[in-house]
């Protein structure tokens, strides 16, 4: 009987020890030795006597609807570190890049050492030199564009300067300017050498059961901003084909890859050969604004599509559709650009192939539409970019047209997907009613992976 008495004692003795603790945690097992510390003694043989009185602890109301846990506190955490202290503000807000949910990957071109800056008339852009002087600011070039009522200058930064630094400085001595830093711009295409049988599936799946007659499109003007256009191709004799290139002579694009995209895109929209053009008989005004050097090879720049849009505003009739088969960065100029001429031209651009949430500029800007790519299957392509404000999809895998040299290839990207969509929306009456007839794609109703859904082209069977 003594023997079960004592186990009594200790089994009661354990959850008072435990509950008289004052932090609350269990005691350490005595099976578990301590390092550096004595061995752990046997187990007592005699009754454990009651524990020592513990003050009592000062009690604290708890919260309303709130349950007290008992335990130590959590230890401290480290300050997380989100992009700006939360004790003190950040040096300079970042320039908003990117719509959507995740920023874009690095681009590996180099920065451009130019500063962008507009001014209303001559006079005004002459005083603006001479502010920049003493920042050590050399005009580059000028340009009056005409149509926009605009004048662009260019300069070249100090070749000594923290490109940084400096343009805080510019920006905290004229906050009224329109003024960035020039950047540049990639073709956003990944071409692609699978073999299919069927070079036209992507018009059948945008409801064309075969290809336009030549006179489809004919009363309708189209613009492209692009790369080179060979037009020497006996894929475009007859088609109405108008180039002209605006990158200084110094840039001109002479390689078969600078030529590549613009041709594959031209292609895609009037081609009347090997190529079965979307609008064939439509005019289209195709302005080069890739150029190429040893530092960056092929791409485009702001100021060099800040001319192109002067150009595209003087175009009559307006086109339709005006196709940007390339992305980049968000630029505050082009920003206001756009949403002057968005009120009457209409724009299409490719979302990108980052394969994430977002899309690139100028498909972010609210004045364009922006155009994802999908499969044979009608499953987007998985590089395709998409996020809430990807407007339609397009077929973009697998693309038949053609190289600068005339040579047929498969091409995949959204690059290759914006022409379907500036094709159907030069047939359509309105980008509304575009929305209105897309093909419902994925989840039901307007979706992140596919916009208002698959885009269809209405009319030229």
């Amino acid at each position: 009987m003594r023997r079960w008495a004592l186990l009594l004692v200790l089994l009661l003795s354990l959850p008072l020890q435990a509950a008289s603790d004052p932090t609350g945690a269990a005691p350490p097992s005595s099976s578990v030795p301590v390092p550096g510390g004595p061995a752990p003694s046997p187990a007592p043989s005699a009754p454990v006597p009651a524990p020592a009185a513990v003050p009592a602890p000062v009690p604290v109301a708890p919260l309303p609807g709130v349950t007290p846990v008992p335990g130590p506190p959590p230890p401290l955490q480290p300050p997380r570190r989100s992009g700006s202290l939360l004790d003190q503000p950040p040096l300079q807000a970042a320039p908003v890049q990117w719509r959507g949910v995740a920023p874009p990957p690095a681009d590996d071109l180099p920065p451009l050492r130019e500063w962008l800056v507009f001014a209303a008339d001559q006079a005004e852009a002459e005083r603006q030199r001479l502010a920049l002087q003493p920042f050590g600011l050399r005009i580059l070039r000028r340009q009056q564009l005409a149509s926009l009522g605009l004048v662009l200058s260019v300069f070249r930064l100090p070749a000594e300067a923290d490109v940084l630094q400096l343009e805080r400085e510019l920006r905290a001595r004229f906050p009224d300017w329109q003024q960035e830093l020039n950047q540049r711009y990639r073709p956003l295409a990944q071409p692609d050498a699978a073999e299919l049988q069927l070079r036209n599936w992507g018009q059948r799946a945008m409801g064309r059961g075969q290809p336009a007659p030549v006179e489809c499109g004919r009363g309708l003007q189209l613009a492209m901003l692009d790369g080179p256009v060979n037009t020497t191709l006996a894929e475009f004799a007859g088609a109405d084909l108008h180039y002209q290139s605006l990158p200084p002579a110094q840039y001109a694009a002479r390689s078969a890859e600078a030529q590549r995209h613009g041709t594959a895109v031209a292609a895609l929209l009037v081609g009347r050969g090997q190529v079965a053009g979307l609008l064939p008989g439509a005019r289209l005004q195709a302005l080069g604004v890739f150029g190429e050097d040893r530092e960056a090879g092929l791409h485009t720049r702001s100021d060099w599509l800040i001319l192109a849009l002067e150009r595209v505003a003087a175009l009559d009739p307006p086109p339709r559709a005006i196709n940007l088969s390339f992305g980049g960065a968000r630029s505050q100029l082009l920003a206001g650009l756009f949403e002057r001429l968005g009120e009457r031209l209409h724009f299409v651009a490719a979302a990108g192939n980052d394969g994430q949430a977002g899309v690139r500029y100028p498909a972010a800007y609210p004045e364009v539409l922006a155009v994802g790519a999908v499969d044979a299957r009608l499953r987007r392509l998985r590089q395709s970019n998409f996020g809430r404000h990807l407007a339609l999809v397009a077929p973009g895998e697998d693309i038949w047209t053609l190289d600068g040299a005339g040579q047929g290839f498969f091409a995949s990207g959204t690059s290759f997907a914006a022409p379907f969509v500036s094709a159907a929306l030069a047939l359509a009456a309105s980008p509304e009613a575009l929305l209105a007839q897309a093909r419902d794609l994925g989840a039901a109703g307007r979706d992140e992976q596919y916009g208002a859904g698959l885009a269809r082209l209405a009319g030229c069977r």
